[in-house]
Protein backbone atom coordinates (compact mmCIF):
# COMPACT_ATOMS: atom_id res chain seq x y z
CA UNK A 1 0.00 0.00 0.00
CA UNK A 2 1.65 3.17 -1.24
CA UNK A 3 0.37 6.43 0.78
CA UNK A 4 1.73 9.84 -0.46
CA UNK A 5 1.79 12.51 2.05
CA UNK A 6 -1.28 14.06 0.31
CA UNK A 7 -3.24 10.88 1.39
CA UNK A 8 -1.77 11.19 4.62
CA UNK A 9 -2.82 14.65 5.37
CA UNK A 10 -6.23 14.33 7.39
CA UNK A 11 -5.52 10.02 8.40
CA UNK A 12 -5.00 11.32 11.87
CA UNK A 13 -6.56 8.91 14.69
CA UNK A 14 -10.23 11.30 15.42
CA UNK A 15 -10.55 10.48 11.36
CA UNK A 16 -9.64 7.06 11.22
CA UNK A 17 -12.46 6.48 13.84
CA UNK A 18 -14.99 8.84 11.96
CA UNK A 19 -14.49 6.88 8.86
CA UNK A 20 -14.53 3.39 10.38
CA UNK A 21 -17.80 4.93 12.13
CA UNK A 22 -19.34 6.35 8.96
CA UNK A 23 -18.27 2.99 7.00
CA UNK A 24 -20.03 0.91 9.49
CA UNK A 25 -23.23 2.57 9.35
CA UNK A 26 -22.61 2.87 5.67
CA UNK A 27 -22.13 -0.61 5.86
CA UNK A 28 -25.49 -1.49 7.97
CA UNK A 29 -27.42 0.67 5.56
CA UNK A 30 -26.47 -1.16 2.24
CA UNK A 31 -27.03 -4.70 4.28
CA UNK A 32 -30.32 -3.51 4.93
CA UNK A 33 -30.98 -2.60 1.52
CA UNK A 34 -28.91 -5.87 -0.45
CA UNK A 35 -31.68 -7.36 2.20
CA UNK A 36 -34.77 -5.54 1.01
CA UNK A 37 -33.99 -6.05 -2.46
CA UNK A 38 -33.36 -10.06 -2.40
CA UNK A 39 -36.82 -9.91 -0.79
CA UNK A 40 -38.29 -7.86 -3.29
CA UNK A 41 -37.14 -10.23 -5.93
CA UNK A 42 -37.26 -13.37 -4.08
CA UNK A 43 -33.79 -13.98 -3.95
CA UNK A 44 -31.03 -15.13 -1.27
CA UNK A 45 -28.09 -13.34 -0.90
CA UNK A 46 -25.81 -16.28 -2.56
CA UNK A 47 -28.40 -16.40 -5.54
CA UNK A 48 -27.89 -12.26 -6.18
CA UNK A 49 -24.14 -12.80 -5.31
CA UNK A 50 -23.89 -15.42 -7.98
CA UNK A 51 -25.86 -13.46 -10.23
CA UNK A 52 -23.51 -10.30 -10.08
CA UNK A 53 -20.40 -12.46 -10.53
CA UNK A 54 -21.83 -13.87 -13.63
CA UNK A 55 -23.23 -10.40 -14.74
CA UNK A 56 -19.12 -9.92 -14.64
CA UNK A 57 -18.15 -12.22 -16.98
CA UNK A 58 -18.11 -15.26 -15.05
CA UNK A 59 -19.67 -17.93 -17.32
CA UNK A 60 -18.26 -21.29 -15.71
CA UNK A 61 -19.60 -23.24 -12.75
CA UNK A 62 -16.03 -23.17 -11.56
CA UNK A 63 -14.67 -19.64 -11.65
CA UNK A 64 -17.83 -18.82 -9.83
CA UNK A 65 -17.33 -21.37 -7.44
CA UNK A 66 -14.25 -19.91 -6.66
CA UNK A 67 -14.80 -16.42 -6.54
CA UNK A 68 -17.66 -16.51 -4.05
CA UNK A 69 -16.01 -19.28 -2.13
CA UNK A 70 -19.16 -21.60 -2.48
CA UNK A 71 -18.93 -25.50 -2.78
CA UNK A 72 -19.84 -26.82 -6.36
CA UNK A 73 -22.77 -28.80 -5.02
CA UNK A 74 -24.23 -25.67 -3.06
CA UNK A 75 -23.84 -23.27 -6.80
CA UNK A 76 -25.32 -26.06 -8.71
CA UNK A 77 -28.06 -25.35 -6.10
CA UNK A 78 -28.44 -21.91 -6.11
CA UNK A 79 -28.44 -22.46 -10.30
CA UNK A 80 -30.53 -24.67 -10.42
CA UNK A 81 -33.04 -22.18 -8.14
CA UNK A 82 -32.31 -19.37 -10.47
CA UNK A 83 -33.43 -21.64 -13.88
CA UNK A 84 -36.46 -22.25 -11.86
CA UNK A 85 -36.81 -18.81 -11.44
CA UNK A 86 -35.68 -17.83 -14.86
CA UNK A 87 -32.86 -15.47 -14.44
CA UNK A 88 -30.37 -18.00 -15.61
CA UNK A 89 -30.05 -20.36 -18.24
CA UNK A 90 -27.54 -23.02 -18.88
CA UNK A 91 -26.22 -23.43 -22.80
CA UNK A 92 -23.53 -26.06 -22.74
CA UNK A 93 -21.04 -25.18 -20.08
CA UNK A 94 -22.03 -21.60 -20.20
CA UNK A 95 -23.98 -19.70 -17.90
CA UNK A 96 -26.03 -16.80 -19.16
CA UNK A 97 -28.60 -14.38 -17.43
CA UNK A 98 -32.01 -14.06 -19.37
CA UNK A 99 -33.76 -10.75 -20.19
CA UNK A 100 -35.70 -11.35 -17.03
CA UNK A 101 -32.19 -11.65 -14.64
CA UNK A 102 -30.88 -8.57 -16.59
CA UNK A 103 -33.86 -6.21 -15.58
CA UNK A 104 -33.74 -8.08 -12.32
CA UNK A 105 -30.20 -6.88 -11.71
CA UNK A 106 -30.47 -3.18 -13.08
CA UNK A 107 -33.12 -2.02 -10.86
CA UNK A 108 -31.00 -4.14 -7.96
CA UNK A 109 -27.50 -2.27 -8.58
CA UNK A 110 -29.40 1.08 -9.22
CA UNK A 111 -31.15 1.06 -5.99
CA UNK A 112 -28.23 0.12 -3.96
CA UNK A 113 -25.57 2.39 -6.33
CA UNK A 114 -28.26 5.18 -4.80
CA UNK A 115 -27.73 4.38 -1.20
CA UNK A 116 -23.95 3.76 -1.76
CA UNK A 117 -24.22 7.92 -3.38
CA UNK A 118 -25.90 8.77 -0.67
CA UNK A 119 -23.48 7.47 2.12
CA UNK A 120 -20.47 9.00 0.37
CA UNK A 121 -22.27 12.53 0.30
CA UNK A 122 -23.25 12.42 3.78
CA UNK A 123 -19.00 11.88 4.58
CA UNK A 124 -16.96 14.97 4.87
CA UNK A 125 -14.47 15.00 2.23
CA UNK A 126 -11.56 16.29 4.38
CA UNK A 127 -11.88 12.81 6.29
CA UNK A 128 -12.52 10.38 2.87
CA UNK A 129 -9.06 11.86 1.51
CA UNK A 130 -6.39 8.86 1.14
CA UNK A 131 -8.90 6.69 3.10
CA UNK A 132 -10.92 6.09 -0.76
CA UNK A 133 -7.20 5.25 -2.51
CA UNK A 134 -6.17 2.95 0.49
CA UNK A 135 -9.60 1.07 -0.08
CA UNK A 136 -9.33 0.75 -3.56
CA UNK A 137 -6.27 -0.75 -3.25
CA UNK A 138 -7.39 -3.56 -0.93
Amino acid sequence: MNLSFADTLYFKKENTLEIILGLHRSYKSLQREIQICCEINNLTFNELIVILEIKKGFKKKIDIANKVFLKKQNLNLILKDLQVKKILKLEEKNILITKNGEELIEKTTTRINEKIIKAFRRTDPKNMSGFINIIESL
